[in-house]
Formats: C-alpha cells, sequence, structure tokens
C-alpha cells in the first residue's frame, strides 16, 4: 500500500470527492502493531488521522474510511458501521485472522454472529491421506445438529496442501474444527497455518480484508497513541 495505490482506490470508488475525506483528513503510512501477522490500520478521530501499515490491503483502508465516514456523517465510530462501509465498496472476503498457532483457532468464534458465513483454510506440511481426510469430516460432522446446516470441505494444494471448511454460524464451527483439527490425524500431516474468512452472499472471492475485533481494536489504538508524537503534525 503506497500513497499513489490510496488515490487510485478512492478515485475508482467515487470517494475522492466524498467531504468526509477532504483535505482535514490524512492518511499515514507508517509501521504499526499487527495480529499475529494480519496488518492492521488505525484511525484518530481527533486528529483526524488513517494511519496503514506498508503491507494494509484495499480492505484495511475502506475498513479505515469507513471509521471517518461514521464519525464524520454520524458520529458512529462502531466497527459494524465501518465494516459495512468496507463491504459497500469492496468485493472479496474479508480476512479476520491469520495465524499457525492452531489453540488460538477456537477464539475467532466470537467473531461471527449467528448466521453469518465463514470458511478456515488450513495449510499442511504434506499431502493427507484420503482416509485422514474422511476421518477429519466425519468427526466435525458428528457435532453438527441436525437442524443446521452442514459445513462443506474441500482440498487441494500442490507444493503446500490445503483444507479449507466453508461454514454457516449455528454451531460454533470454529471451536469444533480447532478442537478436531489439534486431535485429529491431520494434525500429524504438520499444520502449517490457518486464516479465517468473513464470506459475503453476494460478493465473489476476490480480495482478503484485515478487521481489529472490538476489543484488539481498542488496544492498538492505546498503544499507536504512545506513539503518537512520532507523526509530523499535519
Amino acid at each position: 500500500m503506497d500513497y499513489q495505490t490510496i488515490d487510485r482506490l478512492m478515485a475508482a470508488r467515487s470517494l475522492a470527492s466524498d467531504p468526509a475525506f477532504g483535505e482535514d483528513l490524512y492518511i499515514s503510512i507508517e509501521p504499526m502493531p499487527n495480529l499475529n501477522g494480519c496488518p492492521l490500520g488505525l484511525y484518530y478521530p481527533e486528529r483526524p488521522l488513517i494511519a496503514l501499515p506498508p503491507d494494509a490491503t484495499e480492505g484495511a483502508l475502506l475498513h479505515e474510511l469507513g471509521h471517518r465516514h461514521g464519525h464524520y456523517y454520524y458520529d458512529d465510530l462502531s466497527e459494524r458501521y465501518a465494516e459495512n462501509f468496507r463491504e459497500r465498496y469492496q468485493k472479496g472476503r474479508a480476512l479476520l485472522y491469520m495465524g499457525n498457532h492452531l489453540e488460538n483457532l477456537p477464539k475467532c468464534g466470537v467473531l461471527f454472529s449467528e448466521g453469518e458465513r465463514g470458511a478456515v483454510e488450513i495449510t499442511l506440511n504434506y499431502p493427507p491421506t484420503t482416509e485422514e481426510l474422511h476421518n477429519f469430516k466425519s468427526l466435525v460432522l458428528s457435532h453438527q445438529i441436525h437442524s443446521e446446516k452442514a459445513p462443506r470441505f474441500y482440498y487441494g494444494g500442490n507444493d503446500t496442501p490445503w483444507v479449507r471448511v466453508d461454514f454457516t454460524k449455528g454451531v460454533d464451527w470454529l471451536v469444533i474444527i480447532g478442537s478436531v483439527m489439534a486431535a485429529s490425524v491431520l494434525a500429524t500431516a504438520g499444520a502449517l497455518g490457518y486464516a479465517v474468512y468473513k464470506v459475503s452472499e453476494t460478493q465473489p472471492w476476490i480480495i482478503p480484508v484485515s478487521l481489529l475485533g472490538t476489543g484488539m481494536f481498542f488496544l492498538l489504538r492505546a498503544m499507536a497513541r504512545e506513539a503518537k508524537a512520532r507523526v509530523p503534525a499535519r
């Protein structure tokens, strides 16, 4: 992410002329804290300032612009408003979390509300056998409630094999998948890491976006505020 890319993206979505993103808003690209490899963005309403790391995605920019838009027009700094703004302008799946410690995967379940669609992709060190894949699928589905939609399973990859599970939040599938994965024969295949996504019903899966949970958002805002003096006044 650089300033030319930001200008191009905002112009392509007719955002550059919006008063909320006028000359009084400054966008700074600078190193900043991250959540286990996920590039994050921050919005400072008091300046106003949007800070993005050099590896920020298009979705991170749009999410922070959403904070500014909600603040400017409605005095609304909520994560929900910012994410709704992102969804309005970006087509793609939303990367919520990326990590390599399976014990953290169950914690991601709280990022989904009832009825929301999601996916988790787990990369492996070597291709699992058909039996290993079948056992993993069977163990996950054994926790399904009859009235709920069953997850769908996919496998692929050559140099880096992967397993993906698409789900709709009813029971907490990420808790189940994380627990089953850690205890199943697939764990012996050596999990390299995983990525958790939210999936839109109407948008194709194109561009990932990193988002903050509400608690982590305010934690990192506080951390970044300590370094705010390093940012030149605009």
